[in-house]
């Protein structure tokens, strides 16, 4: 099924601030990301929105339809160049 549609399905959006195309391009962004902040930057090259907006929306999107973003574990290794 269709994002779009799946979202005018659920009649997530009362208000039209930010154009439905964009809200939906931001949960779309934020489902392969999972990133609020990158989607929030993605985003603002299109239209002007914050990182607490798409934070808002997906919380809306959530409430309608649960989503699971899969974190992936960054793994960091210490290197110490002083020991011989």
């Amino acid at each position: 099924m269709k994002l779009r549609k799946l979202i005018e399905e659920l009649n997530l959006f009362q208000r039209e601030r930010v154009p439905t195309e964009v809200k939906i391009l931001g949960i779309a962004t934020y489902i392969q990301t999972s990133s609020i902040r990158r989607t929030a930057k993605t985003l603002s090259e299109i239209h002007p929105v914050s990182h607490t907006a798409i934070w808002k929306w997906i919380k809306k999107f959530e409430q309608k339809l649960p989503i699971t973003v899969e974190r992936k574990q960054r793994n960091l290794i210490a290197i110490d160049e002083t020991v011989c």
